[in-house]
């Protein structure tokens, strides 16, 4: 019946229903809750979202809700919806395990705070976030904790969002071609320091590792690009890397030290060059951070809100002056800013943003791979930076964008590509490897979360009770067996996920799957149901 009714509702829609709305912006009192649009990630993404999607909104409907199933390609998700602003009813996106989000800013500051750009769901508690901005000046690690945790507790009260799932990531290889290809948890394999590019050794004369991956690359322009952070950061160094341990560890930042609670003097790594043999200096470092600063670039507006200004101390050193003390700047910032090479942006007249550096020819950084071609929807190609200091030992990379699941599934299959990641679901890399002799598989557990959000600035979404009671009908254990065949970790509590130990809150209740507790909740706050089971808003 539930899934009868996503269909009904959808067929409606197509067909013009003027009474239905897709989204729910206007209560009336005692009428039914208008059917909800629920977002997700196409199939671009794979399959196990829109899985999920139908599974949650299946358990959903047994409250009188009706949805209406949106799928959006990845890249325009993130751009509409993750840092847009144009989140309508619900989604079920996926955050990936970014270095930055290991530390505790990003789900409680940046996803949760009044008026961040990555606070897709609209939430705005003003306590809340004068806590969420004191505890990234709180430099006392134990005062800070004490403000984590209860900005945990705050959050879990109201029901800002909540995770479903968190990722357990994987990937498979030529283990025939391929040695030493490593695991990288607890980041993604494309985010670490240990990742298996760089520490793979080849066993035949092919020197190109070839990745079987979907496109989502929009741009080399790192001031533009917010999708694939990850893979443009090949090509252009961060400061900080995190290491297995989620440690964070120097890459192009030789040292870094506060020199008082605002000012933190980083010394570049000597030696350095950028793909064009010019040396990396402060100079460098000092007019791309000042460029953004100047500029603010909407992919680096979270990384970049803290810095008043960057100040060359001499050839390798320089300082970043700071609004105010920011606890988390070395662990979110450090491990995505990058460094441009002042003598090919520093007389371009037109907008940094918008500049296409593949046409221009400067597609240029100091990473250990260097920027050959780009066809797009058909292959990238990067080659080693052999002067990098942690330059792999082989020739190249090619991202090869293949579209479809089953074409990398086809690829590994044939030896047309060496390694895939993230595209194809855990479970299906797993019984790959286990058909293929020449595969070879590993999981990696990460802090990436698959998350329910809802528009805050709608009824019913911005009723707290709503939410909670959406929350104790989100049926987390059947997602995880269906949807990701059990290659998945159980959702937190709270916000953060348990994997980051050192901040998780062990005092929140975990949230049991119950219809009839998450009907109470309704009820209690008002909520009544008419004679075709449909909720209706509280009567006045």
């Amino acid at each position: 019946m539930p899934f009868q009714t996503i269909r009904w509702v959808r067929a409606a829609l197509m067909a013009g229903g003027a009474a239905l709305a897709t989204t729910a912006n206007a209560q009336e009192p005692g009428t039914p809750i208008p059917p909800i649009s629920l977002n997700y990630y196409a199939g671009d993404m794979g399959i196990e979202h829109e899985q999920s999607a139908r599974i949650l909104a299946d358990d959903w409907a047994r409250l009188g809700l009706q949805f209406d199933l949106q799928p959006i390609q990845f890249g325009t998700f993130v751009s509409t919806i993750n840092v847009g602003g144009q989140l309508n009813g619900m989604a079920v996106p996926t955050v990936g395990p970014d270095p930055d989000r290991l530390d505790p800013t990003y789900w409680l500051f940046d996803s949760s705070a009044c008026g961040q750009r990555r606070n897709a769901t609209k939430f705005c508690d003003e306590e809340y976030s004068e806590l969420a901005e004191l505890q990234r000046t709180q430099t006392d690690p134990a005062e800070r904790r004490e403000t984590v945790l209860r900005l945990q507790q705050m959050h879990y009260d109201a029901a800002a969002w909540w995770p479903v799932t968190h990722i357990l990531s994987g990937m498979v290889w030529n283990s025939e071609r391929w040695d030493n290809v490593t695991n990288p948890a607890p980041l993604a394999p494309h985010e670490g320091p240990t990742n298996p590019w760089l520490k793979a050794v080849p066993l035949t004369d092919d020197r190109i590792l070839d990745w079987a991956h979907l496109e989502d690359v929009s741009s080399y322009n790192p001031l533009a690009e917010e999708g694939a952070v990850g893979w443009l950061r090949f090509v252009y160094d961060t400061f900080a890397k995190t290491d297995v341990e989620g440690n964070i560890v120097p890459w192009a930042a030789e040292s870094w030290e506060f020199t008082d609670a605002s000012t933190l003097r980083v010394t570049l790594r000597e030696g350095m060059t950028f793909h064009d043999g010019e040396p990396v200096t402060a100079d460098d470092a000092v007019f791309t951070l000042n460029t953004a600063v100047e500029i603010q670039p909407p992919a680096m507006v979270a990384r970049i809100g803290s810095i008043e200004r960057a100040e060359m101390v001499d050839e390798l050193t320089f300082d970043i002056h700071l609004t105010n003390p920011d606890a988390s700047f070395v662990p979110t910032a450090l491990t995505f800013l990058f460094i441009l090479p002042e003598h090919h942006w520093a007389d371009y007249e037109g907008d940094m943003v918008d500049r296409d550096v593949v046409a221009d020819g400067v597609a240029i950084g100091s990473g250990p791979f260097s920027f050959r071609s780009w066809r797009v929807n058909e292959v990238h190609e990067l080659d080693t930076h052999t002067a990098h200091w942690a330059a792999p030992d082989y020739d190249g990379i090619r991202r090869l964008a293949l579209g479809q699941p089953d074409a990398i599934r086809a690829a590994l299959t044939d030896g047309t590509a060496d390694i895939a990641t993230l595209v194809l679901p855990v479970s299906a890399m797993s019984d790959l490897a286990m058909s293929e002799d020449h595969l070879e598989f590993a999981e990696i557990p990460t802090h990436g979360s698959q998350l329910v959000w809802m528009n805050h600035d709608a009824a019913p979404f911005s009723d707290p009770a709503f939410r909670r009671a959406l929350r104790q009908a989100t049926n987390s254990q059947r997602v995880l067996i269906e949807a990701y065949q059990g290659f998945s970790i159980a959702a937190s509590a709270g916000p953060l996920p348990e994997l980051l130990s050192a901040w998780y809150n062990d005092d929140l209740a975990p949230v049991t799957f119950d219809i009839d507790a998450a009907r109470a909740i309704l009820e209690d706050a008002g909520y009544s149901w008419d004679d075709n089971g449909r909720l209706l808003f509280p009567a006045e």
